[in-house]
């Protein structure tokens, strides 16, 4: 017996219904964690990081050192930024890490948004850092060294949600910024 429309279309329906369905069910659709909530019980995990005597974190084989605390505020103990974070527009904040860098005879700066995308966390989220080795860290865009390639007034951010790059905030908005020392690896 011939199967008629109505049939030939109850069965694509149910066969796109099942096709969705184990589509669907292979997704993994839960909110990922806090990065507060993944690090708060394990004050050993640092991400690779190595934390030195002087409070800065570094990873092995690079030549950068990471502030652990955002521009403006002081490491107090080990595991804890004291202060009010720095919220400057871009101009300003290049030339607080170039004074800095100055006055220290340090090579001092901002750090470009592949350093800090090698920072982010990708299995936790708000913010997607580590907070042992970045205990002041707060949802928020920070600065890059890096504008935008057309745009003189607009230039690049790391929203630390999620850690996604942008290079369309206007220069004069005031953000949060990170600073590294780049150092010779002997």
């Amino acid at each position: 017996m011939p199967m008629t429309t109505s049939t030939r279309s109850t069965h694509r329906f149910s066969y796109f219904l099942l096709s969705l369905f184990l589509a669907l069910s292979s997704c993994d659709l839960r909110t990922p964690q806090s990065c507060f909530t993944v690090f708060q019980d394990r004050p050993d995990q640092l991400s690779g990081f190595v934390i030195t005597e002087n409070g800065l974190a570094n990873r092995a084989g690079s030549p950068l050192y990471w502030s652990r605390c955002p521009a403006g505020m002081r490491l107090s103990d080990p595991n804890t930024c004291s202060g009010i974070p720095l919220l400057l527009s871009f101009d300003q904040a290049i030339e607080y890490a170039r004074d800095i860098s100055e006055k220290s005879d340090q090579h001092i700066r901002l750090p470009s948004i592949e350093e800090l995308d090698d920072i982010t966390e990708n299995s936790c989220i708000n913010p997607s850092l580590n907070t042992n080795v970045f205990p002041a860290a707060t949802t928020d865009n920070y600065w890059t060294s890096e504008q935008h390639s057309f745009r003189d007034n607009l230039a690049c951010t790391v929203y630390t949600y999620q850690g996604l790059a942008s290079c369309l905030e206007v220069k004069s908005t005031e953000h949060p910024f990170m600073l590294v020392i780049e150092r010779d690896i002997f």
